[in-house]
C-alpha cells in the first residue's frame, strides 16, 4: 500500500476539512494510524501534507476532535526526524498551548502528551519555547494532589522530564534541581496503589538521571526501593479449569491465554510489563552512574538480573536483564578496579549463569541476545576473565546451537522443495523472519568467538578446533552470509593468534583467495581485512603467500561500481590490507615500486575509520622518505 499513499491521502485529508466532528475525527484517526503503519515513509515524503491538514483541526469547536487530532500528531511526530519537525514548531505549539487553556482535562492531557513527544523529537530546538511552557508545567505539579488532578499531574512530570532531557542540563540551569525535588516530594505524597503518577514517576527519574549524571546520586535512596520491588516481581500464573474461567480472565485487560494440555494456563502480563520497566531503569542507572551504582550492583545482580535471564514466562524481561549484566559488570570495574577481589567474586557467580543460559534459551531472537550479554560481559571483564573450562562450556553451547541452526536451515530446503519453490520466488513473511532471526543469531556467536580471541588469544584454540568442520562446511557454502562467518572467524585467528594462525593454513588460504572474488561485498572486505592482518601480524611463515594476495587485493579494488556505498568498504579495506603488506612485509612484494605507485592510485580512505589510519601512515612513511 506504500505505494498507494497518495491517492490514500488524497481521500482522507480532505475529512478533517469536514463540517462534520465525526468525519474530521475519523480522518484524525486514519492519519494517526497511517503515521504508525507508514512509519518514516509518512515523516519523511508527506509531512507537508500531514501536517499542515491536522493543525487547523486543533482548533475545532469540539474538544473531543481537538483532542484527537492532538493524539494524531502524537504518531506522526514520534516516528518524526528532528530536521522535519523544525519548520513547524511555532505553529504547533501555538496552537498545543491553546489546547492547556482547554476547559475540558482530557484536552489538557492530551495537549501535554502531544507537547511531550514534540520535545524528544525536536531535541534541543525545543529550548526556544522552555520558557514558555516550563512555568505552566511546574505550576501544575505544584497543585494540590487531588483525585482528578493525577493523570493530569502525571502527563505534566512527563512533559517536564521529556523537555528536559531535550534541551540539557545547561539550560535546565536551576530548575533542574526544583525539578527532581518536586518528583521527590510527589512520589511521597504517593499512597494509593492505583495512583497513575507510580508508574509515570518511574520514567521520569530515568530521564532526570541521564540530565543530570552524577548529580543524581541524592535522590537514589528514595528512587530505589520502589523500582527494586516492580523489578522483583514474580509472574502472576493461574491454572484455569473451565471455560467459565477463561471468559472471565479474558474479559480483564493484561492477561495472557497460554493452551497447555487440554488446560489454559493465565499469565498476568501486565506485572511482567511493569517488571520489564523497572529493570529498563535500573540498565539506565547503571549505565550513567557508572561505579557511584556499585552499592546496589551485588543486591541487582543476584536478586534480578541473573534470575531474570531464565525467566520464561516473558521474553521481554530475559533480553532487558542481558542488557543490566555487562552494565553491572562495569560498574563494579568503575568502582573497585580490574583486577580487584570484589570484581573476580561477582564475577564467578556472573560467568556460571551466563554460560548456563547461552545453553537452556529456546526462543531464537533471545538467545542472541544471551549471546550478546556474555561477549559485553567478556569485554568488560577482559584479558583472561574466562577459565579453560569456560571456554569449554561455551564451546558445548556453541556447538548444540549450530548444530539446530543446521537442522532449521535444512528444514527450510525440504519446505521449499515440498511446496516447489523455484529459483528467485519470494520466501514467506514467515520465512524471512526465521532467516533474519537465524542470521542475527550467527552474527552474536561470531561476535562472541572475537571477543574470546581478543582476550585470551591462543588459549581459546584448542576449544575453538571443535568446530573446525563446521566452519570449512560455511566457507564452502553457496549461502553467502555463512562464508561471511567462516572469514570473519579466520580473521579472528589471525589477528589474535599470531605466528599459531600458519597451523591453520590448509583451512585460511584457500577461503582468503576465494573470498576477494566473491560477488558479495562484505565477503571481499572479510578477505581483504584478512590478508592484512597476516601481514600485520601472522608471523613470517606467511610472507610467501603476499605477492599473489597483492594482485587479489588490486582486483578488489577495480571490482565494478568498487566506490558504490555497498562496496566501498570492500575496497578500502584492500587499499589499508596493501599498506600493511608494503609496510610489515615489503620483502615479500615483487616490483615494490610498481605496486607503490598503482597503489596510491586505490587511495582515498574515507569511510573504513578501521583501516584509514594503516593507510594514512604508510603515506606519510613513503612521503617522510
Amino acid at each position: 500500500m506504500v505505494g498507494e499513499l497518495n491517492q490514500v491521502l488524497e481521500l482522507v485529508v480532505p475529512a478533517l476539512r469536514d463540517p462534520h466532528p465525526r468525519v474530521r475525527w475519523a480522518g484524525c484517526n486514519a492519519l494517526g494510524q497511517m503515521s504508525t503503519d507508514f512509519a518514516g515513509t509518512m515523516q519523511e515524503k508527506y509531512h507537508q501534507i500531514v501536517v499542515p491538514a491536522i493543525i487547523p483541526v486543533l482548533d475545532s469547536p469540539e474538544p473531543r476532535v481537538q483532542a484527537h487530532a492532538a493524539a494524531a500528531l502524537v504518531n506522526f511526530c514520534e516516528e518524526a526526524e528532528k530536521a522535519i519537525l523544525e519548520p513547524y514548531l511555532d505553529d504547533l505549539l501555538t496552537h498545543l498551548f491553546q489546547l492547556l487553556q482547554s476547559p475540558k482535562r482530557y484536552v489538557q492531557e492530551q495537549a501535554l502528551s502531544t507537547i511531550a513527544t514534540i520535545a524528544d523529537s525536536a531535541e534541543a530546538a525545543f529550548s526556544k519555547y522552555y520558557d514558555t511552557l516550563m512555568p505552566l508545567l511546574f505550576q501544575v505539579l505544584q497543585q494540590e494532589n487531588t483525585k482528578e488532578l493525577r493523570l493530569l499531574r502525571a502527563k505534566a512530570m512527563e512533559c517536564a522530564t521529556l523537555i528536559a532531557l531535550a534541551v540539557g542540563k545547561g539550560r535546565l540551569g536551576n530548575d533542574a534541581m526544583s525539578l527532581v525535588q518536586l518528583l521527590a516530594t510527589i512520589q511521597q505524597g504517593i499512597t494509593d496503589p492505583d495512583d497513575p503518577q507510580a508508574q509515570y514517576l518511574m520514567h521520569c527519574w530515568g530521564r532526570m538521571c541521564r540530565v543530570l549524571s552524577q548529580d543524581f546520586l541524592p535522590f537514589l535512596p528514595s528512587v530505589m526501593p520502589p523500582l527494586m520491588e516492580l523489578a522483583s516481581a514474580k509472574a502472576d500464573i493461574q491454572l484455569l479449569d473451565d471455560e467459565e474461567q477463561v471468559e472471565q480472565v479474558q474479559q480483564d485487560e493484561g492477561w495472557e491465554l497460554v493452551p497447555l494440555r487440554g488446560k489454559v494456563i493465565g499469565i498476568k502480563t501486565s506485572t511482567l510489563d511493569d517488571k520489564h520497566m523497572a529493570i529498563e531503569l535500573l540498565v539506565v542507572y547503571a549505565q550513567v552512574l557508572e561505579g557511584s551504582f556499585a552499592p546496589y550492583v551485588l543486591e541487582v545482580m543476584e536478586k534480578i538480573a541473573l534470575p531474570g535471564l531464565a525467566f520464561f514466562f516473558h521474553d521481554p524481561v530475559r533480553v532487558v536483564s542481558a542488557k543490566c549484566v555487562p552494565q553491572l559488570l562495569n560498574s563494579y570495574k568503575k568502582a573497585f578496579g580490574n583486577p580487584s577481589n570484589e570484581l573476580q567474586a561477582l564475577w564467578r557467580g556472573t560467568v556460571e549463569k551466563l554460560l548456563e543460559v547461552l545453553s537452556a534459551e529456546p526462543a531464537i531472537d533471545t538467545l542472541a541476545e544471551m549471546y550478546q550479554c556474555f561477549y559485553e560481559s567478556v569485554e568488560v571483564m577482559g584479558k583472561n576473565c574466562l577459565t579453560q573450562q569456560n571456554m569449554e562450556t561455551f564451546m558445548d553451547s556453541a556447538t548444540s546451537a549450530l548444530e539446530d541452526y543446521k537442522d532449521r536451515v535444512a528444514a527450510r530446503a525440504e519446505e521449499r522443495e515440498g511446496e516447489n519453490q523455484e529459483e528467485g520466488e519470494e520466501e514467506s513473511e514467515d520465512m524471512l523472519f526465521a532467516i533474519e532471526d537465524d542470521q542475527t543469531l550467527l552474527s552474536d556467536m561470531n561476535k562472541a568467538f572475537h571477543c574470546i580471541f581478543k582476550n585470551h588469544g591462543v588459549t581459546f584454540l584448542p576449544a575453538w578446533e571443535r568446530l573446525h568442520a563446521t566452519y570449512e562446511q560455511f566457507l564452502k557454502s553457496q549461502d553467502g552470509t555463512q562464508r561471511q562467518w567462516g572469514l570473519c572467524i579466520m580473521d579472528d585467528v589471525l589477528e589474535f593468534c599470531g605466528e599459531e594462525s600458519w597451523k591453520y593454513k590448509d583451512y585460511i588460504v584457500e577461503p582468503l583467495i576465494a573470498g576477494c572474488r566473491d560477488q558479495a561485498p562484505a565477503n571481499r572486505q572479510a578477505a581483504a581485512y584478512g590478508i592484512g592482518v597476516a601481514a600485520h601480524k601472522g608471523g613470517q611463515q606467511w610472507s610467501a603467500f603476499f605477492a599473489p594476495a597483492i594482485e587479489l587485493l588490486f582486483q578488489v579494488t577495480q571490482f565494478p561500481n568498487a566506490r558504490g556505498d555497498d562496496d566501498v568498504y570492500a575496497t578500502e579495506n584492500a587499499c589499508a590490507a596493501i599498506a600493511k603488506v608494503l609496510h610489515y612485509n615489503s620483502a615479500s612484494v615483487p616490483n615494490q615500486e610498481q605496486v607503490i605507485a598503482q597503489w596510491i592510485d586505490t587511495l582515498p580512505v574515507v569511510n573504513d575509520e578501521e583501516a584509514a589510519p594503516y593507510a594514512y601512515a604508510y603515506l606519510a612513511q613513503l612521503i617522510d622518505q
